[in-house]
């Protein structure tokens, strides 16, 4: 096989969370529809956290990513040519949550304590900061890295509180009882990024990443039998009671046509307008690229997977 031929084949992807809205690249290699479509999937990086999932991306060091949202919009902010191809999860983000201590019932209790987030930069410290905010006190915020550490810290009682997804936030309140606290929605799910040199460069193998992850949405929407041993193996950290709760939740969260929220886009611009003024201008279009989307669903994969 010659190099270029290879190129056209080999697709390296970063995780930026081990959670079920970021499984998807895996979920999709693992039950073979990345190989069906012609492509090699290496996953370099898990777990590396959004700021450097992103900043892996800029470098080269990886294709794509599935990292929360709040990154790629700053990389565009940065000046990088960072791009968002599609959002499996529905807008408003949900499923978050600010778990605390048993004892910690009121979110006054958290006044000057420690709070678990995966980077102060990052979407988790965005959402501490805001809620921290609402309430009207101060708590340091710990950067952790993995929601596993968070988790893990909270057991034992290293922080008073961490922010986690619902696959932790079940676990967390089964095994030991704790507090949580619901995290207002967020309008900016994660996303699947790359760059836009990437797509000028191999706009053919992009189209064809874009569409193994609509096809493995449709595989997790539809076929739960195969999905739930595989997130099981994703996920690592859950018991299976746990993962059919898991999957009842995210399921009906994926959208069959997976396009990013311009409205979320437009909220996290104005979140970030206050420390990059470009922010105030620029278009929820300069984000984004779903060109490949809007091609599969005009060539009817969409409407024949879902045979509507």
């Amino acid at each position: 096989m010659s190099s270029s031929e290879t190129e056209e084949r080999d697709v390296r992807i970063a995780i930026a969370v081990r959670a079920t809205s970021q499984s998807l690249g895996w979920i999709g290699t693992e039950a073979g529809i990345f190989h069906r479509l012609g492509l090699n999937v290496m996953f370099p990086a898990m777990e590396t956290a959004a700021v450097e999932a992103v900043a892996g991306l800029v470098r080269g060091e990886w294709d794509f990513v599935e990292v929360g949202g709040a990154p790629i919009v700053q990389g565009v902010l940065d000046g990088h040519d960072t791009v968002m191809l599609l959002a499996a999860e529905r807008a408003p983000l949900a499923g978050r949550y600010l778990v605390a201590r048993r004892d910690l019932t009121a979110p006054m209790d958290l006044r000057g304590g420690r709070i678990g987030v995966l980077t102060e930069a990052g979407q988790t410290g965005i959402s501490a900061r805001a809620m921290l905010h609402q309430w009207g006190i101060t708590a340091t915020l710990v950067p952790l890295g993995t929601y596993p550490k968070i988790y893990a810290a909270l057991s034992a009682q290293d922080i008073d509180a961490g922010i986690l997804s619902e696959e932790y936030r079940l676990a967390a309140q089964r095994a030991f009882g704790l507090t949580a606290f619901p995290i207002p929605a967020t309008a900016l799910p994660p996303a699947l990024a790359s760059t836009r040199r990437l797509i000028r460069r191999r706009r053919g193998l992009v189209t064809r990443v874009v569409q193994a992850y609509v096809e493995t949405i449709h595989l997790f929407k539809t076929n739960r039998a195969l999905v739930i041993p595989l997130l099981h193996r994703f996920l690592q950290d859950f018991d299976q009671e746990i993962m059919v709760d898991i999957y009842e939740f995210y399921a009906p969260r994926f959208q069959p046509l997976p396009l990013p929220s311009t409205v979320g886009i437009q909220q996290m611009l104005n979140e970030f307008a206050a420390t990059y003024p470009v922010a105030h201008t620029l278009p929820p279009t300069a984000v984004t690229d779903t060109s490949m989307l809007e091609e599969l669903e005009q060539s009817g994969l969409v409407a024949r997977l879902y045979r509507r």
